[in-house]
């Protein structure tokens, strides 16, 4: 794992190097943060951000550069975006930027999966320079210490994250922390998470279900997720399909488990995931709906009748699944989500973060990425290197 700083620029030509990698498909809008009431808004485009730098970086006209442009990568494809994501996140709060605005794309072209943040040094509160010196070498460090992030610590900010959804029974909540790669067991009277093949963390099954005693159906938000369904199902293809993992060779494997045109849609809009329930080789007989959002978990027949939910209605009046050129489609509500952050980045970082917790990948190494090289030149220094 590497991370580099790039060259100092006067204006912030980061942003629309990163946003055109995403119109190309080449690239990912992950994280936006820090903006404000810009955030708020719809149809942003590039220049709307790039404004915003601009204006927050003009309250000093000592900082002759006000661009900070980084990337972090890992060799090959053995970290996810979700955990580059995270990783980052934390790396900006180590590094004085966890409150400023900034974009966190993931850059998908290349043999190295890696992703590029853009902000500016000016402090959002202060109108002062962020500290600078000895930066890259704080770079490495910083994510050194990112990396060393302890999964037990992170499950337990997990399970404090789900035990803050609004469920009503134990089950609901064993699906909120499966939804975050858990496998949850329970024994001697207890919910056992697991992960790595290692039990990481654990609550006592009656602690869980007094918490169920303190439901209270949001009423409010139903409704609003029930038209939501209602007029996107009308768009998106609502027919069930197996999931299916990726394995060597471009093969891959059938999963237990379903989702739709309708659910991808949902999970990427809204941050909304529909989990259908059924035994294994036959069709699911309900669903459940995660708000990521607002922490509400949802029984089916209180949002859409299932069968109403995944009826074809004609695929020619049915629209495709939006393509990425549309680049801030899957970052609704962003400033709700960065609300959600896991506690071990409250206790490690002294932060917050809303993505799927980083799980430590095996055997990472360094990787250079070319498609950075070929943009930004051959000129950076051996010690910026963490191998």
């Amino acid at each position: 794992m590497i991370v580099r700083i790039l060259a100092k620029s006067k204006t912030f030509k980061g942003v629309l190097y990163n946003t055109n990698k995403v119109d190309k498909n080449k690239g990912e809008l992950m994280k936006v943060s820090g903006f404000g009431a810009l955030q708020g808004m719809t149809k942003l485009s590039p220049l709307d951000y790039i404004d915003y730098l601009q204006m927050l970086s003009a309250r000093s006209k000592r900082i002759e550069y006000p661009q900070f442009h980084a990337f972090i990568s890992a060799k090959g494809k053995t970290v996810s975006k979700q955990q580059l994501t995270v990783i980052a996140t934390a790396w900006l709060e180590k590094m004085g930027y966890g409150q400023q605005p900034y974009l966190i794309i993931f850059h998908k072209d290349t043999r190295n999966h890696h992703v590029h943040i853009v902000s500016t040094r000016v402090d959002k509160s202060s109108g002062e320079k962020i500290y600078s010196k000895y930066e890259r070498i704080r770079g490495i460090t910083a994510l050194n210490q990112v990396m060393n992030l302890d999964e037990k610590l992170v499950s337990k900010a997990d399970l404090e994250k789900a035990l803050a959804f609004n469920f009503s029974t134990k089950a609901q909540l064993m699906m909120v922390l499966e939804s975050k790669g858990y496998k949850v067991l329970e024994d001697q009277g207890k919910l056992v998470m697991v992960k790595f093949g290692l039990r990481l963390c654990e609550i006592n099954a009656s602690a869980v279900e007094v918490r169920t005693m303190n439901y209270r159906p949001d009423v409010g938000r139903a409704k609003q997720i029930r038209a939501w369904l209602q007029e996107y199902r009308l768009l998106y293809s609502g027919v069930l399909r197996g999931q299916t993992v990726p394995l060597p060779g471009g093969r891959v494997k059938q999963q237990a488990r379903y989702t739709s045109d309708l659910a991808v849609v949902l999970k990427e809009k809204f941050g909304m995931e529909l989990i259908f329930q059924g035994n294994p080789g036959k069709a699911p007989y309900d669903y459940t709906l995660l708000d990521g959002v607002q922490g509400n978990v949802f029984k089916g027949n209180e949002l859409l009748d299932l069968s109403v939910l995944t009826e074809e209605l004609g695929i020619a009046l049915q629209r495709p699944i939006p393509p990425r050129s549309d680049w801030t489609a899957n970052i609704p509500n962003q400033e709700q989500m960065d609300e959600l952050l896991p506690l071990a980045l409250d206790c490690a970082l002294h932060s917050e973060q809303a993505f799927t917790p980083y799980e430590a990948p095996i055997g990472l190494s360094i990787a250079d990425d070319i498609d950075d090289e070929a943009i930004h030149g051959r000129k950076r220094q051996k010690r910026n290197n963490t191998r």
